[in-house]
């Protein structure tokens, strides 16, 4: 699935914006990040209706989309009422299909939850961990569905931290992200044992490592479980924009294409220049 194309009016700081989006890699650069990120979550019914800060609903707020699941096409829009954001969704002849869009983009909120890069989040490296030892965490198995308590999930996580091999996380330099054996995302210096101290850009690089292979963890298990789930948009947030201009991540960017998914990447305003030094000329829309 991907989102084809969004349409914003008297959404918190937006008077009007609209983008076209490609089904592949997209940067959005702008001031109303905060905005475009609540809307791509709402109309991906990724958070709850409390997720949007009321101060931002204006009588004349509107929102409106053209999805793309498999091969048919959702008309969805979103209107201010009774003090709400409430969502609609009619098919290409105009039937009122909102229960079925809703009902196909339902996934647990685990899943909805790893989709979404934050470069400020720094707990990313303990999410298999928590997998791992679920029951130190009790709302697991209910943010998974119960999913997390087959004997499949769990025989696939240990096979998935048994057979992880060290990445690079800086290709200048020896530092490697690892996983211990209860599914931790460590560094590791190869010869040095002790504390680690990166960079701000190293420690973006390694939180998107880390990101990354939980993403792809959980395409692995819904290809041996056949979960039929939408394969919703990946949403990365304050990543670039706190790189070196020496780093390259170009391989990084690949890779995660090849999950076959939409990638939406959201930034403060670049000039054109930045934009081609982060993506290239792969972005397909800046």
């Amino acid at each position: 699935m991907f989102i084809q194309h969004i349409r914003i009016e008297h959404f918190g700081a937006i008077c009007f914006y609209e983008i076209d989006l490609a089904q592949e890699l997209n940067l959005i650069d702008s001031r109303y990040a905060d905005e475009i990120l609540t809307t791509i979550n709402f109309l991906l019914c990724n958070k709850p209706q409390s997720a949007i800060p009321k101060q931002w609903l204006q009588v004349d707020t509107q929102i409106s989309a053209i999805i793309r699941l498999a091969d048919d096409s959702y008309f969805v829009c979103a209107k201010t009422q009774l003090g709400q954001l409430q969502l609609f969704a009619t098919d290409p002849a105009g039937a009122d299909v909102t229960v079925q869009y809703q009902s196909a983009l339902s996934h647990c909120e685990e899943q909805d939850d790893t989709e979404f890069f934050d470069g400020q989040d720094n707990k990313n490296h303990l999410r298999l961990y928590q997998y791992y030892c679920r029951e130190e965490y009790d709302d697991l198995s209910g943010r998974t569905r119960r999913i997390a308590d087959t004997k499949t999930f769990r025989r696939y996580l240990c096979r998935y931290i048994q057979s992880f091999c060290p990445e690079p996380i800086n290709c200048a330099k020896k530092h490697q992200a690892t996983i211990n054996a209860q599914g931790i995302f460590e560094v590791y210096y190869p010869g040095f044992w002790g504390g680690i101290n990166l960079s701000e850009t190293e420690e973006k690089l390694f939180r998107y490592i880390c990101f990354q292979n939980v993403a792809e963890f959980w395409a692995g298990f819904e290809s041996i479980r056949d979960l039929h789930h939408k394969k919703k948009p990946l949403i990365i947030q304050n990543f670039i924009e706190f790189l070196d201009e020496s780093t390259d991540i170009s391989n990084l960017i690949a890779r995660t294409k090849k999950l076959q998914r939409q990638i939406i990447i959201l930034t403060k305003p670049l000039d054109g220049e930045t934009k081609k030094k982060w993506i290239g000329e792969q972005n397909e829309r800046v």
